[in-house]
């Protein structure tokens, strides 16, 4: 993992499989990271090659630390991580992006800051028939 500072963004980059072995080094550095107290935190999951629920747990966790504080948004390109996102609906609850670019220059939110925007995630984020493998 390592991390990439883009003005008040830190990005979060996480490799290989995110389960039961590997999440508490994924939670160690995502509460480091939020440690920092950056505006925003973006998590890219492009490199993540299988996502298990003890992953999905963690995200969820962070989200939930971040909270009112940080902005936390993910990056998930493939449907190694969209599709446990989806099957689980987490993607109601995360802000979700098909690319690193988006939740750097996305504007900040509005309102109730658990939930992401009314159709930000169905927006930006393909469906598991068009997601790449």
């Amino acid at each position: 993992m390592a991390t990439e500072q883009c003005g008040r963004t830190l990005v979060l980059v996480v490799e290989g499989d995110v389960d039961l072995r590997t999440a508490p080094a994924v939670r160690q550095a995502l509460e480091s990271a939020l440690g920092r107290r950056p505006w925003r935190l973006v998590v890219d999951l492009s490199r993540v090659q299988f996502l298990d629920s003890a992953g999905l747990e963690v995200l969820l966790a962070a989200h939930r630390q971040a909270a009112p504080r940080t902005d936390l948004r993910l990056v998930a390109t493939t449907r190694a991580t969209w599709r446990p996102i989806q099957i689980t609906r987490l993607h109601e609850q995360l802000a979700i992006h098909t690319s690193r670019a988006e939740p750097i220059a996305a504007p900040a939110r509005r309102g109730n800051k658990d939930r992401p925007p009314r159709g930000e995630t169905h927006q930006s984020v393909p469906s598991l028939e068009s997601a790449p493998s």
